[in-house]
Order: structure tokens, then sequence, then C-alpha cells
């Protein structure tokens, strides 16, 4: 008995014919994945340039600020070692000397990235690299900065003995940015009228110069502000480099 060779070839033709619908249809799934993918890398790219940006700017106004933060542990030391002249703008040196100009808030985006297991939508493997390398060298240089905490010593003998009422008043004399604790102005403040009496500030003065770690954690902080410093010109040579790497990538889409 002879097979009909005919329903044969129309049962070829008609799998041929879903096999291939399969196929396209698989492909143009993928390939929906695949723009999803780059209009997704896109869009991390231009965030992660943007946190260059910012970031670049933000250590550019910490350079700026250095020397009048210097200045004020300059002058804090000069009082606690020697005394001042004036109760109310010595208590100003010695509280600003407290601060810190620089910022952790760094790398928002890469952290996304990396936490969310999404580095890899950056399909430049070298670029990908070159990310894990600045963030990680990022961290050590400014995140857990080495000598960063010597600050707290220092810091917690002075804002023990000053009330906080005081304490937001003394912010304001450091201009807007001191008042809300981030950097200090660029301008160096060296008087301050924030309405306490002689009396008090002197009484304050005296409690923290007779503190006898009071001396000590200021060096210690003063010594390694210095070494901070030094490595701003780094940090801000590395950002704006990975910002044009970033806008190269960019603009190969």
């Amino acid at each position: 008995m002879k097979l009909d060779n005919k329903p044969i070839a129309r049962l070829g033709a008609e799998f041929a014919v879903i096999v291939i619908g399969v196929l396209v249809a698989l492909g143009f799934e993928s390939w929906r994945e695949d723009v999803a993918d780059r209009a997704l890398e896109l869009d991390y790219l231009e965030r992660l340039r943007n946190d260059f940006h910012e970031d670049s700017v933000r250590i550019s106004k910490a350079a700026e600020a250095t020397a009048v933060q210097q200045a004020h542990i300059n002058a804090a030391l000069a009082v606690i070692e020697e005394g001042g002249a004036n109760a109310d703008d010595d208590l100003l040196s010695v509280f600003l000397a407290s601060r810190s100009i620089w910022s952790r808030e760094i790398g928002a985006t890469f952290q996304e990235l990396f936490g969310t297991g999404r580095l890899q939508l950056v399909r430049n493997a070298d670029l990908r690299i070159r990310l894990v390398d600045f963030y990680s060298y990022l961290s050590i240089a400014i995140v857990a900065a080495p000598g960063l905490d010597d600050r707290m010593p220092y810091r917690d003998i002075v804002r023990g003995e000053i009330p906080p009422a005081l304490q937001e008043a003394i912010r304001a004399c450091g201009g807007e940015q001191s008042r809300i604790l981030a950097l200090p102005d660029t301008n160096m403040v060296t008087t301050c009228d924030y309405g306490s009496h002689e009396d008090e500030s002197a009484l304050i003065l005296e409690r923290i110069r007779s503190n006898p770690e009071t001396i000590r954690a200021l060096r210690r902080w003063a010594a390694s502000f210095t070494a901070l410093v030094a490595r701003l010109q780094s940090v801000q040579s590395r950002i704006d480099e990975m910002e044009q790497l970033v806008s190269a990538e960019i603009a190969r889409h």
C-alpha cells in the first residue's frame, strides 16, 4: 500500500511554517528585549554621567573650602593653646573647626546598578571594570577615608559643651551651608553676633580648654585634615576622567 505524498508534503510545509513562525516570534522578542535593555543602559549611563558631574562640582567646592576650614582649625589651635581676645569670636573658631568638608553621599547610581545585579546592562566590559575600580578607590579615598574619623573626638568634646540652641546660632554665622551642616562657605567668617552673653561664651571656652583631651584631639584632627586635603586633587582628576569615559560611551549609542 502506497502512502500519498501530498499530505506528507503538506504536513511538512505546515510544520516548516510553524517552526519559522516560532523562530520569528522568538527573534522579535529577543530584539524587543535588546532594544529595552539598550534604552535602560542609556538611561543608567546618563545617570552615571550626571552623578560624576555633580560629584565633580561637590569635590571642587570642597577644594575651595579647604583653605577656609584650615584657617578655622589654625584659629582653634591658637585659641586652645594660647587663648583669645574675644570669647564669642573664639568660640566660633573652636566650633567651626569641628566640621568636615567631605561628603559621603557619592555613587548612588552605581550602588543601584551593583546592588540590583544590573551592572551587566553596561555592555562595554572595559567600562564596567573601570566603574568597579573607580568606586572601590572612592570608597577608600572619601567614604571610608583613613583619618576622617579623627575629627570625631574633637567634635564630640566641643559639641558636648555647647548647648544645641547656641550651636544652631553659630552655624548661622558660618553661612547657609554651615547652617545645614554641609560645606563651609568659602568666605572666612571670623566674627559672629549670636546673642549669647560674653560670660556664657567664656565659661564654655574655659571648659573646652581645661579638658586635656581637647588639644590632643584637635592636633590629631589638624594633621588628618592636612592629609585628607592632599587627596582632593587626585579624587577630582579621577572623577573627571570617569565622566569623560561615560560621555564617550553615551556618544556611541
